[in-house]
Parts: structure tokens; sequence; C-alpha cells
């Protein structure tokens, strides 16, 4: 095998919609073979699962099929303030996705996962949506700190929440910008930010952060193509 090639293989754990890989984690893998800055990482084709798959000059292949794509990026990305633990923890009641989600088994958001990230989902606010995430080492991680590709799925499900609200249509992600700042701590509440910035025919705009103890660890712009 040419060096600059190497091997990637999505369990089946880490799913999105039925059969396919989760978006946000499926990127951060990819993005871990770009760079360490922020990346951008266009989701071509549904990522297959438990299937090898090769990662060359930035790209996921299937074969001759060219699943993704990455490249280095800037992330000019204002965060809003956001509400404090409490009050974010205090917000989350009444969430349509709790009972009405088109993907119910996600590994990043669904509600019918108990290995998943399963962040507590909120709403309200000038930031549009709010949840508190408390990661535990049932997510895959380091002794300390989940594993990056985990910090991009907790940016990705909840960038959704504020493009469909009520649980639909359903969206899939198309590019995702992301950029882990901080380490994610296990067993410490975060807060969890994501807010919308447009809409464009099929296509939704939004952005996500992760607020830790000290700061931002992580932000993220996403494109979403509705599939209703």
């Amino acid at each position: 095998m040419n060096p600059d090639v190497t091997t990637v293989k999505i369990e089946s754990r880490f799913n999105g919609p039925p059969g396919m890989g989760n978006g946000g984690y499926v990127s951060g893998r990819l993005a871990a073979h770009v760079g360490t800055g922020p990346v951008r990482v266009r989701l071509r084709k549904p990522v297959p699962l438990d299937r090898e798959m090769q990662v060359s000059g930035g790209e996921l292949l299937d074969g001759d099929v060219v699943i993704a794509s990455a490249e280095p990026a800037e992330l000019d990305l204002e965060v809003p303030a956001a509400p404090s633990i409490d009050e974010a923890r205090a917000a989350s009641a009444e969430v349509p996705w709790r009972d009405r989600h088109p993907f119910p088994t996600c590994f990043g958001c669904g509600p019918g996962r108990e290995d998943g990230i399963g962040a507590a989902r909120a709403a309200g606010g000038a930031w549009e949506w709010a949840g508190v995430w408390r990661p535990t080492a049932v997510l895959p991680h380091d002794g300390g700190s989940v594993l990056p590709e985990v910090v991009w799925a907790a940016l990705d499900c909840p960038s959704a929440q504020p493009v469909a609200p009520d649980g639909g249509p359903a969206f899939v992600l198309g590019t995702f910008v992301a950029q882990v700042e901080q380490p994610v701590a296990l067993d410490v509440d975060h807060v969890l930010l994501a807010w919308e910035l447009g809409r464009e025919g099929r296509k939704a705009y939004s952005a996500s952060a992760i607020i830790g103890p000290h700061g931002v660890c992580g932000r993220a712009t996403a494109v979403w193509v509705s599939i209703g």
C-alpha cells in the first residue's frame, strides 16, 4: 500500500441515519488526517459502516468512490454568551425531538441510544438552542477526555436542532467546518449551544459550540440539506 494511504473503518456504533456513519464523527476522523486547526469536511456520499476505506490526500475513499473530502479552513465564528449550566438545565424540558426524532438511533442525538452522546436538550434564549452535556467513559476517550472525533459529533447534532426544531423535515449534514480548542473532560458538565445562520432553498446553515469550565472547547459551522 502507498505509505501516504491509511485505512479507516467506521464501526456500526457510530451511525447517524440508519446504515450510515454519523456525519460529525466521520468528519472528525477524517479531519485528524488533515491538521490540528479548523478543517472543512464535505460529505459527498453516505458513509458505509463496518467497511475498510482509504484516506488519501484528504479524501475518504471507498474503492474509487470519494465518500468525503477534507481541507484546512478558516473559522471566524463568534460564540454568543452562554447560559449557565443551571439555566441550560432548567430550560431542558419540552423539545419535540424527545418524542419526534427522524433518526432515533443516531450516535450523536438519538433518544434510543444508551452508548451515544445523548446530550440533554433545551430550548430558548438568544442562542436559540442550548443543552447540558456531561460526557462519560461510555464514549471513546483517552483516560481523561473524550476523543476529538467525539467532540466533532457533539458539535454536529446540536447544530441541527435550530434547523429543524420540531423534529422534521429530516436534514443530513453536507459540509462541516469545526475546530477543537480545548479537551472535553469526562464527568464534567459542558454547555452545548447552537443557532441558525440562514437558509437557501433546501439548504440550512447553522453554528454550534461547546463551552466548558475554562471557556470554548470547540466551535463549528454546518450546512444541512433537507431530505424531507
